[in-house]
């Protein structure tokens, strides 16, 4: 592609963050690993689903582009119905890319080239079935929360039951075992439209169900790359594995930890929601519990998945907080793995409770809500990176989800 070929503005912006990087790089303002961290974490999610990285095998003095999805795959198979959907909306055009940048992007993930024509279509008519079932099963949804995507203006601080934000007809947790495995599949959309989407694989039959969050804050991104690295590696034992690369794509497109409509969504999530701040805030639950789209989708997938181990990963406290009896075994285990120290937030004092700080302290976290559902060895854990994380550090990160799930799940 000439140099002089435009770029859209969305990759233009991280193209920029690139040659920045680069540049202080090379002056020696900042180092191998903190540039490289900060290079794998930029991406962007356009509104047909695909997510733009920077391709590091092919850029120069200027970022190349490739997306984790080649070109004939751009719409991720629905299974749950979107906010355009309930709104009676249209959803917006894909982002137009003239020819000379299409020309530049290409797939960075030779896994999809390695799948027949053959299992891709099986996958999606297996996802079209459970997409259509679900439809019928909704029949005329009476929710007013469910259709407008809101909960109702009476609603209370904690009283209100992660079961008011899914759907509560017969059957709907059985249909796990008709989604379709290795594809992106949508389970709902952003404040801004953009698909969110889960990625699930298998090894072994009955295996312990895991979900990983990649990105919750906008600005805690690093997650990324362990979800990646999850989505390719070997599988090894008896593992149901879901991932979700980032809830919060329009916040990370922003660099901002909330999401579109500025609330944090890790202060959002329904069961012990609790009113923390105002709007501009930098921890602002919002208007109610589970009021943003994001984590509506979120609790929809977290009730149909019902899984064992959940992991969400954030920045920059570089710790996992400790627990007790088996939970504390597991995050003692993670921690060993990966290198991380196993320690209580030093930031808020004076709590002496066995929970570990931040879940204690704080109502409205997806930590504390995927407990609500779990089954007494159910473990939920939020793993605290530092401001940046090696390659090495993913790929011990991503391992270790697995060798911890099949070790005690």
């Amino acid at each position: 592609m000439p140099p002089t070929s435009p770029l859209p503005p969305e990759l233009e912006r991280l193209n920029q963050i690139y040659v920045e990087t680069c540049e202080a790089f090379n002056k020696g303002e900042v180092s191998a690993e903190l540039a490289r961290s900060t290079i794998l974490g930029l991406s962007f999610t356009d509104q047909s689903g695909r997510i733009w990285v920077v391709d590091t095998k092919r850029s120069g003095k200027r970022a190349a582009f490739t997306c984790d999805q080649p070109p004939h795959v751009t719409q991720p198979t629905s299974v749950v119905t979107s906010q355009a959907e309930i709104k009676n909306e249209t959803p917006p055009e894909p982002l137009h890319e003239s020819n000379d940048v299409a020309e530049d992007f290409v797939s960075r993930r030779n896994f999809i080239n390695e799948l027949s024509i053959k299992s891709a279509v099986i996958g999606v008519l297996g996802a079209s079935v459970l997409y259509e079932g679900f439809r019928q099963l909704r029949g005329s949804e009476s929710s007013s929360e469910i259709k407008s995507g809101e909960p109702s203006s009476n609603a209370t601080e904690s009283d209100v039951p992660a079961s008011e934000y899914i759907p509560e007809e017969p059957g709907w947790s059985t249909k796990v075992t008709e989604i379709a495995l290795n594809a992106d599949i949508e389970f709902g959309r952003s404040v801004d439209n953009v698909p969110l989407t889960f990625y699930r694989r298998q090894s072994g039959v009955n295996g312990a169900r895991v979900l990983v969050i990649g990105c919750i804050h906008g600005d805690e991104f690093v997650g990324n790359r362990v979800v990646d690295i999850l989505r390719d590696m070997p599988l090894a034992g008896n593992i149901d594995l879901w991932t979700v690369r980032t809830m919060n794509p329009d916040g990370q497109q922003l660099r901002t930890r909330q999401n579109a409509n500025g609330v944090d969504l890790n202060r959002n999530f329904p069961g012990r929601w609790q009113k923390i701040g105002e709007p501009g805030s930098w921890q602002y639950s919002g208007p109610d519990s589970a009021s943003e789209p994001e984590v509506q989708s979120l609790v929809k997938l977290g009730e149909l998945v019902r899984p064992q181990f959940v992991i969400w990963y954030h920045q920059d406290y570089f710790r996992i907080g400790p627990g007790t009896g088996h939970e504390g075994n597991v995050r003692a285990k993670y921690a060993s793995l990966v290198g991380l120290p196993l320690e209580e937030l030093d930031c808020l004092c004076g709590y002496t409770g066995d929970k570990p700080l931040l879940e204690a302290v704080f109502g409205g976290t997806g930590t504390n809500w995927a407990k609500s559902f779990q089954e007494p060895t159910g473990v939920s854990m939020t793993v605290e990176f530092g401001p940046t994380l090696s390659e090495e550090d993913a790929q011990r990160n991503a391992q270790a989800v697995v060798a911890v799930a099949n070790e005690f799940f």
